[in-house]
């Protein structure tokens, strides 16, 4: 073998790829083959189908697949961290199956209302709204199924970045107090359009990320820490915290850990595993 075709050789092994969220790494060709649902599944599709199965009884569409295909490959997310996603994420649920608490307060209209304004940029017209409503009720609609109705919709599909620029600022006028600069708006309406991210995965990003967490530094106290940890116990453990919590206390006071980081790293502990 020449050198010239070892050398293309291991420059085809070794091709760069573009990865799910549209930045470029070099990545060994098998590697970059799971990142396609269509050669042959691919681990990380089939352990986002496993969840999804488990969680909600179904699998997930293209949309969803490429979301979790992010988390997988970027923050190092394993089943378990999706099937807590799906299961704690409003939107995944019907009116039907919340608990007699959550009903009381759940209303149908008014989500509706939001998911119109939110993708069409208008209220819903009458025929629209009895419609949905029917939908919600009487056949336990998810709002998932709700805004993905309206994103298939030929009002929506003329302008579909609209409805992300929505999304986006109402995002960051929310959780930031400002509007969006141009490279946020530009890389949230990209994950929005090309990789099936909505309105929760953009306020949980702005949640996590270092402006936010330097916003809220300053009104950290003890007790608020405590009470981040205690609500990552119960969600993941299913108890209240012991004296062996308070490393999780000062890593959200010294450097700034959200609730999802708590339980996250709960659910690498033994106690978590040996629950399962």
């Amino acid at each position: 073998m020449t050198k010239r075709m070892m050398v293309a050789l291991a420059v085809a092994a070794s091709a760069a790829v573009v990865q799910p969220s549209g930045t470029t790494g070099t990545v060994t060709v098998a590697a970059a083959g799971q990142y396609q649902r269509g050669t042959g599944g691919g681990w990380a599709d089939r352990m986002i189908e496993q969840a999804f199965q488990d969680a909600l009884r179904r699998s997930p569409d293209e949309f969803e697949l490429r979301r979790y295909r992010v988390r997988v490959h970027e923050d190092h997310w394993n089943a378990d961290d999706i099937r807590n996603d799906l299961r704690d994420r409003r939107d995944y649920q019907s009116h039907n199956d919340r608990t007699t608490r959550d009903r009381g307060s759940y209303d149908v209209d008014r989500t509706i209302r939001t998911a119109y304004q939110d993708i069409l940029g208008r209220t819903p017209d009458p025929e629209g709204l009895r419609d949905y409503r029917r939908k919600m009720v009487d056949e336990g609609w998810t709002e998932r199924q709700l805004r993905d109705a309206l994103r298939r919709s030929d009002e929506h599909r003329t302008n579909p970045s609209a409805s992300a620029d929505r999304i986006i600022n109402r995002a960051y006028q929310d959780i930031l107090g400002r509007a969006p600069d141009a490279s946020g708006l530009s890389s949230y309406r990209n994950q929005i359009t090309n990789h099936g991210w909505d309105e929760h995965d953009v306020r949980d990003a702005l949640m996590n990320s270092p402006e936010y967490r330097q916003k809220g530094s300053g009104a950290m106290t003890q007790d608020k820490a405590r009470e981040i940890v205690r609500r990552a116990y119960l969600s993941v453990l299913g108890r209240e915290p012991d004296p062996a919590s308070e490393p999780f206390v000062q890593r959200v006071l010294r450097d700034h850990w959200t609730e999802r980081e708590v339980a996250r790293e709960l659910r690498n502990s033994d106690e978590y595993r040996n629950r399962q």
